[in-house]
């Protein structure tokens, strides 16, 4: 699992863990984190590339660097630690569709996840701000693999639920977010979501 936490640098940052079952316990698996020591980092992912590598990719945070951004980075083939310098994919002001978070002025970046549709085209959904609305974006990667040159495709989702995953059960496609999202109220939400090749759609 990789999970965000406070290092002893006192940024946040990526860890991989590790357990027997999914429901834990769950103890350190990486010396440390994934993800720059001197970074502000959230919300790391697991890819694995054409190459057969691991990378790891993460948020950099606004709270941080203003403008948030999406970046990647090599792992070890045991996940141990990070093998590579980050690469950033994208900043959150690139993207039309985002605006500023009200509160804070910034360009936020949440929860990225890659997934790959039915005809092999590479897709990562991530979270940001719509009208001062919390919104589920999504990229399209062009080559099939990680890269800067990520197109951005109309929100899945602008109507306050975000930091999603897609998952597939009984033969259904499923997209999972929280909503809404305020502070202690929280609440995961399910709803099938349509593999169309090139996109997603709710």
């Amino acid at each position: 699992m990789f999970a965000t936490f406070t290092q002893e640098s006192g940024f946040i940052g990526t860890y991989v863990l590790r357990a027997d079952r999914p429901e834990g316990p769950f103890v350190p698996h990486s010396h440390g984190a994934v993800t720059p020591r001197e970074w502000g980092s959230l919300d790391g992912t697991l890819y694995v590339g054409k190459d057969g590598h691991p990378y790891v990719v993460f948020c950099h945070e606004h709270t941080q660097i203003i403008d948030g951004t999406i970046c990647y980075a090599r792992l070890s083939d045991d996940l141990t630690e990070r093998v590579s310098d980050p690469v950033t994919i994208f900043a959150a002001s690139s993207c039309p569709y985002v605006d500023k978070h009200r509160r804070t002025g910034n360009y936020v970046t949440d929860g990225p996840f890659l997934y790959r549709t039915r005809t092999g085209e590479l897709l990562m959904i991530w979270s940001s701000f719509i009208r001062d609305q919390y919104a589920e974006l999504l990229v399209r990667f062009p080559d099939g693999d990680l890269g800067a040159n990520a197109e951005h495709l109309p929100p899945i989702l602008d109507t306050d639920g975000g930091h999603g995953m897609i998952f597939e059960g009984d033969g259904t496609l499923y997209f999972t977010f929280h909503s809404p999202n305020r502070s202690g109220t929280e609440r995961p939400v399910f709803r099938e979501i349509s593999d169309d090749g090139n996109a997603l759609s709710l």
